[in-house]
């Protein structure tokens, strides 16, 4: 760590990259090295497991000093570059028959890591908010919704949550999760617990005016407060509805997203019936509008072109009020 932390002042000195440069505790240009290096080759890109970066990994060739740490690893799931100039320092502390090629060499160093996915991350603080008396029937969400955690690979770290509070009044929740034993290996993260319902929604996309029927749902868990106000809950008042336009697979439907079936499309011939306790009448009209079962709707009767209104009874066919449709005249 000594060598290390000394050739990180060495770095920021020289203006290379943020990363820091140490060989073997001393100055490159003082390294004891008596003989210049054989032929030398650079390795462009490299994915490394350690947290530091050694001469054998930037270079091909090094030889005996291939162990040699020469500078700090990127972050875990990181990672960083090493320009030409700082290269052809490295490579005269160690006097290595390398030389750049032009400006554009460089070494890509790639930190290997394990990830921690956000579900798992938010079922660690769940059962951790539950126990400091979350609601068990919510779910723990991290605000940054893109979150991952990377992890250095090669040990088992356990992974936990240090500190965690919660206001109970809105949800909101800041937690600090820890891992290892150095102070770097912590972070601060925060999220919402939301109390969750199940909800009815459309397996497959349905477009405007398809029926939707009991085979067409599928239950889903959601937060209750981003449920809308008006979304409907109950499948029963969806079995049988139409939709009034393109419906989604997967979204709440609200009671906007849906009406009644249409029975009779407007410009289509329909039956029209009166009937009394003595008789009944029927008679061909053209609707002048669309509508479903229980709607009023304008038609127009085939013989005399009167318009007369009707309810619709099922398809292609009306009910005739005769007392309405006499106060109309």
């Amino acid at each position: 760590m000594k060598r290390i932390a000394f050739l990180f002042a060495l770095t920021l000195l020289s203006g290379a990259p943020a990363l820091a440069a140490s060989v073997g505790g001393q100055k490159p240009a003082d390294t004891a090295i008596e003989h210049p290096r054989g032929y030398v080759a650079l390795n462009h890109s490299i994915l490394i497991q350690d947290g530091v970066i050694r001469l054998g990994d930037l270079f091909q060739g090094t030889g005996e000093y291939a162990e040699r740490v020469v500078a700090y690893a990127p972050r875990p799931g990181s990672r960083a570059v090493f320009d030409a100039r700082w290269l052809k320092r490295v490579a005269a502390a160690f006097k290595l028959n390398w030389q750049p090629g032009s400006a554009a060499d460089r070494v890509v160093v790639e930190r290997d890591s394990q990830v921690i996915s956000k579900s798992e991350i938010e079922a660690l603080l769940f059962e951790r908010l539950v126990a400091e008396g979350g609601d068990a029937s919510s779910r723990a969400t991290l605000a940054n919704r893109s979150f991952r955690l990377h992890l250095p690979v090669g040990e088992d770290y356990l992974l936990g949550v240090d500190q965690i509070n919660l206001d109970a009044s809105t949800g909101r929740f800041s937690a600090v999760l820890a891992w290892g034993n150095a102070k770097d290996e912590r972070r601060r993260v925060s999220g919402r617990l939301e109390r969750m319902t199940e909800v009815p929604v459309l397996a497959k996309r349905k477009m405007g005016g398809d029926t939707i029927e009991e085979g067409d749902l599928e239950w889903v868990e959601m937060p209750q407060a981003r449920l809308a106000r008006n979304a409907v809950t109950d499948p029963s008042h969806l079995i049988g509805m139409a939709a009034k336009r393109t419906i989604s697979a997967g979204n709440p439907i609200t009671e906007n997203d849906i009406r009644r079936p249409v029975d009779i499309a407007k410009g289509a011939t329909v039956t029209m019936v009166l009937s009394t306790p003595s008789m009944r009448l029927t008679a061909k009209g053209k609707a002048l509008e669309s509508g479903a079962t229980g709607d009023t709707i304008r038609i127009s009767n085939s013989q005399t072109s009167t318009v007369i209104e009707g309810v619709v009874t099922g398809p292609g066919q009306v009910r005739v009020d005769a007392q309405v449709n006499l106060a109309m005249r």
